[in-house]
């Protein structure tokens, strides 16, 4: 198991506006965690309604350290906002999701565990020429026990 992860050893993909990359894949720490860095792109609009992108996973936990920026995040039914520095861990089973309106990227390190979802991620990215099928939210709900589309309450 590889204990220094050297930034050119990562595997980088997109998804949709945001830019990522695996710092370290459940396959190299034998399914117990993985890790990634995210570039959350700000929202088109502020006054749009908000969308948070509301899911939740059952059988993993997931977490997000704030390295630069802000963003609203929910968690449960509380919105809170999310600065530079701040953690925020979301348990097996608890609704959440976030949303950029600061007008600037935000950087963050998201990691599940157990790994496992972070496969999704490099099998439907969009900067493929073609997504496969049955797409990322019908695997995840199939094969990872997430759920997708949760309205706030």
């Amino acid at each position: 198991m590889k204990t220094v992860v050297r930034r050119q050893a990562s595997q980088y993909f997109e998804d949709g506006d945001d830019r990522a990359r695996i710092v370290i894949s459940g396959d190299e720490t034998h399914g117990a965690y993985s890790i990634m860095e995210w570039r959350v792109a700000p929202a088109l609009s502020e006054s749009e309604p908000a969308e948070y992108g509301a899911h939740m996973h059952r059988e993993c936990e997931e977490t997000f350290l704030i390295t630069s920026g802000a963003l609203e995040f929910l968690i449960g039914d509380e919105i809170v906002v999310l600065s530079e520095g701040v953690f925020v861990r979301a348990p097996k089973g608890v609704r959440h999701g976030y949303r950029n309106v600061s007008g600037k990227p935000v950087d963050m390190i998201v990691s599940f565990v157990p790994a496992g979802l972070e496969r999704l991620f490099l099998k439907y990215r969009t900067d493929h020429l073609a997504i496969p099928e049955p797409g990322f939210i019908a695997e995840a709900t199939r094969d990872h026990a997430s759920e997708f589309g949760l309205a706030r309450a």
